[in-house]
């Protein structure tokens, strides 16, 4: 059962969301000695607030995706085996009442009441996407990036913001602005994933009535779109190796950047062209996530940086 419900709430994922989110308080917040609001406690409750909706939305959407799964994975299906359909629906409302009431605690620390309402808005949002959204081109894979990327988002939020003060301003303004970039690059990549994740589930959800990308448009279509938005996100990256870390006398981080998020990001644009099957394309998906984790990364690397002085 134990193990059943962790590959429910696919718990690789939820271990992701601890490790960023404490990888931004160790590496960066702390580590640069930014004000910060939340002592450890509550930090810890900010973190298992989005491990709950993070859970509940896994599991709201493999309670309506019930039948595309029995398609496209077969083997990842646990509701209806191991886990009964009204275990998992108890799991999901519990999940997020318990969300919601620690968002309230949270929000009574920071002293900003209304932004409580952020869990609840949140749950709805993955629970529309869940029953209706996912099924639509791509609005439904725009959402669940945007939600995707919010955990990295609101450190920034419930950490930074209460602390400002006209004394420290500047410097909360330029560690929300440094957050707000790993949010932009976490949106981005995930975007990506979700339209490369269409493709490879598109005979699955063609029986099952969906209207993605990858059943509306042709092929060379998505993946022009694809190259697109890949085009899109590196120029700026590539901007800011060069203008920002190489020509300011910041070679290492420049080249941790062109090594572990460019080259692969190239690489990326390669595997979609040449993808042709679901397995292909789950390759493709896989590498996007893992060129996330990379960029992510260049947090820790920027600070050693920054401290030892390297080159």
């Amino acid at each position: 059962m134990v193990k059943a419900l962790l590959k429910l709430i696919r718990w690789p994922n939820l271990l992701m969301i601890i490790f960023i989110q404490y990888l931004i308080r160790f590496s960066f917040t702390e580590a640069m000695s930014l004000p910060h609001a939340l002592d450890h406690w509550y930090f810890a409750l900010g973190t298992f607030i989005s491990i709950l909706l993070a859970a509940g939305g896994y599991v709201i959407n493999d309670l309506y995706d019930l039948q595309t799964d029995a398609l496209n994975k077969p083997d990842r299906i646990t509701i209806g085996k191991k886990i009964s359909e009204d275990f998992a629906w108890y799991f999901y409302f519990g999940s997020v009442i318990l969300a919601t009431a620690g968002t309230y605690i949270l929000t009574t620390k920071v002293e900003i009441d209304s932004l409580w309402m952020i869990t609840p808005l949140a749950a709805s949002l993955l629970y529309l996407y869940a029953y209706d959204l996912k099924k639509r081109p791509l609005i439904g894979n725009f959402l669940v990036s945007l939600l995707t990327a919010m955990p990295i988002f609101l450190v920034a939020v419930f950490d930074f913001l209460p602390a400002t003060t006209p004394e420290n301003g500047p410097l909360i303004r330029e560690g929300f602005r440094v957050v707000s970039y790993y949010t932009i690059l976490a949106f981005w990549l995930n975007l990506i994933r979700e339209i490369i994740k269409d493709l490879e589930d598109e005979n699955g959800d063609s029986l099952a009535g969906y209207q993605t990308l990858a059943i509306l448009l042709p092929k060379i279509w998505i993946k022009s779109l694809l190259i697109l938005l890949l085009a899109l996100g590196l120029y700026p990256i590539i901007e800011f190796s060069i203008k920002d870390l190489w020509l300011v006398q910041n070679k290492t981080s420049a080249l941790y950047i062109f090594i572990a998020v460019v080259i692969p990001l190239l690489f990326l644009a390669v595997q979609i062209i040449r993808a042709r099957n679901a397995q292909q394309y789950h390759k493709a998906s896989t590498l996007s996530k893992v060129i996330m984790l990379l960029g992510i990364l260049s947090m820790p690397f920027f600070t050693l940086a920054f401290y030892y002085g390297w080159p």
